[in-house]
């Protein structure tokens, strides 16, 4: 019988005070590497023809691509016309439950996950042994670049169940060798201090809740323990930079999860070339925008039993080429943000996360936590001032001791937005807890 060993469940150790976790793929010739794009590409489209992949080989051909031979690289990518996630829920519905867009037997894969269906019905999304091996070793990288190193204690909160973005993180860090803390997501106070209460007993390296660490925060206010007791503090992430962009390190659980990492010596984040072709594109042409210009962001996955091809994710995506000073030879991108989850008024566009960080500068309205939402704008009330809810800080005075009051409140926050983004805010201070809480993604912008 085959004798299997550790090695099976991670990877080879590494000397910690190397620079990459893989040299070779890293640092790889850009024509080398493209060269192997090309390469993975056509075989790519050779699967599609041949297994056949339905929903793919009907896009090729109505492009008048009849077999692989007519791309020859990464050079003709932008023929290939761009599938979008309605179009896997459309597949899903017409042929359930797996749909025509699959390259593997869903029988040869060992894991499932849905999308949050946050923005639509959930898709499903399948991964091989092969497929996770990828996600990792690309996750890998960026904690590499971090400085982490196996044999730290990190934690998360990240959904579980159907979702696939929880066991696909646990498993990364796992895979990676760290010690993985896996807390429920904080959807009531009770579940928070759950977390909060055994971070005091084995206390984490690497603190990483995603989009509920703020939750964390405010019930440890209300329980009187010290974050820091418990390792939770704000860190940076690295490799901010050009305008309002940020690293692009997701291309979504469904397509690509950890696509790219920052390195913190220049904006945006290093692309794994070697498993993707990364593009940001004008969604009309399907042709690449300039350099350093958004466009959308699409993928496609490279070396995958499940793949992608021409993914658009219909998020702003920005391409950074020039060298970097880390030494990595990949391209780096910039993520924008959603464009359906742009906010249009008084002749401004912006993301909800803009907003946030003007909000978040008023610290009346920002300890522990910042809780906010705006209403979207109605067709037709563009020109009108825009409606915000903030809940006072727990701290903030009432006003009757002489402090700042809700009306001095709201004068802060609307100078910080004017400030900000150059627009007109009415802003309503609530009382605490006013605003629905959620342990994963709280509803920021709502429709009234």
């Amino acid at each position: 019988m085959p004798q299997n060993g550790p090695e099976v469940l991670g990877p080879t150790p590494r000397d910690p005070s190397q620079l990459y976790w893989d040299p070779d793929a890293q640092t790889m010739d850009p024509e080398a590497r493209r060269e192997l794009q090309d390469r993975r590409l056509r075989q790519l489209l050779a699967k599609i023809f041949e297994i056949p992949v339905p929903l793919f080989e009907r896009k090729l051909r109505a492009a008048g691509i009849e077999n692989p031979e007519d791309v020859k690289g990464v050079e003709d990518i932008s023929a290939i016309p761009l599938t979008v996630k309605q179009d896997l829920r459309d597949s899903e519905a017409a042929i359930p439950p797996w749909g025509d867009y699959r390259f593997t037997d869903p029988h040869r894969a060992v894991r499932l996950g849905t999308s949050t269906g946050t923005t639509g019905t959930p898709t499903i999304t399948l991964w091989t042994r092969h497929d996770l091996w990828i996600e990792y070793e690309s996750a890998a990288r960026t904690w590499w670049r971090y400085g982490h190193r196996p044999g730290m204690i990190v934690t998360h909160a990240h959904p579980a169940y159907l979702y696939g973005g929880g066991a696909m993180l646990s498993g990364a860090y796992e895979y990676f060798g760290f010690l993985n803390i896996w807390v429920p997501p904080p959807d009531t106070d009770e579940l928070a201090e759950q977390g909060l209460r055994f971070w005091t007993r084995v206390k984490p390296d690497i603190p990483f809740m995603g989009f509920s660490t703020g939750r964390f925060f405010e019930v440890a206010a209300k329980l009187g323990i010290d974050p820091l007791d418990a390792g939770l503090e704000f860190k940076g992430l690295p490799g901010f930079g050009l305008g309002k962009g940020m690293p692009l390190m997701t291309a979504g659980a469904e397509c690509y999860a950890y696509v790219g990492g920052a390195c913190g010596q220049a904006p945006g984040a290093h692309v794994c070339e070697d498993w993707a072709i990364v593009q940001a594109v004008d969604p009309e042409t399907g042709r690449e925008v300039p350099d350093g210009e958004w466009g959308n962001l699409v993928v496609t996955t490279l070396d995958r039993d499940n793949g992608l091809l021409r993914y658009d994710l219909e998020e702003a995506c920005a391409v950074l080429r020039e060298p970097c000073p880390c030494g990595e030879t990949t391209m780096r991108a910039l993520w924008g943000g959603r464009f359906k989850d742009l906010i249009s008024t008084q002749g401004k566009r912006f993301q909800a996360s803009e907003l946030e960080s003007a909000l978040r500068s008023v610290p009346g309205v920002s300890e522990p936590t910042l809780e906010w939402q705006l209403v979207r704008p109605r067709p037709g009330e563009e020109d009108r001032p825009l409606q915000v809810r903030v809940e006072r800080g727990a701290s903030a005075s009432t006003g009757d001791d002489g402090g700042a009051g809700a009306g001095d409140l709201a004068k802060q926050c609307v100078g910080a937005v004017r400030e900000a983004l150059g627009i007109e805010a009415d802003v309503k201070i609530l009382p605490r807890e006013s605003i629905p809480r959620s342990g994963y993604k709280a509803a920021r912008v709502v429709d009234e």
